[in-house]
């Protein structure tokens, strides 16, 4: 799905899937206000925190359809050496 986008494209569609990600969870971390940093070498995208969180069936079905969108962007970051660093990724297991 991702493949055609370019890499700033990409950078912008893990943004709003972090953002939509906190936002459903009610996550008001600190520390992921900015859900992507841009520096000079590389954006930064954070994993929300969200991803590790529980809650209700619909909403652990959400986060884990975004959950499998940020991996897709990722993946797709990757094949276009994209120079995106995903950051504080949750650890494997279902979705």
């Amino acid at each position: 799905m991702y493949h055609s986008y370019t890499c700033q494209q990409l950078a912008l569609e893990a943004q709003g899937v972090s953002a939509r990600a906190a936002a459903l969870s009610g996550a008001q971390d600190s520390q992921r206000t900015k859900d992507a940093i841009a520096t000079t070498a590389a954006v930064i995208v954070f994993w929300p925190a969200a991803f590790l969180a529980g809650g209700d069936k619909q909403t652990a079905a959400e986060l884990g359809q975004m959950k499998g969108q940020m991996v897709a962007i990722e993946q797709a970051s990757i094949a276009k050496k994209c120079n995106i660093q995903f950051q504080n990724k949750p650890p494997p297991g279902p979705t």
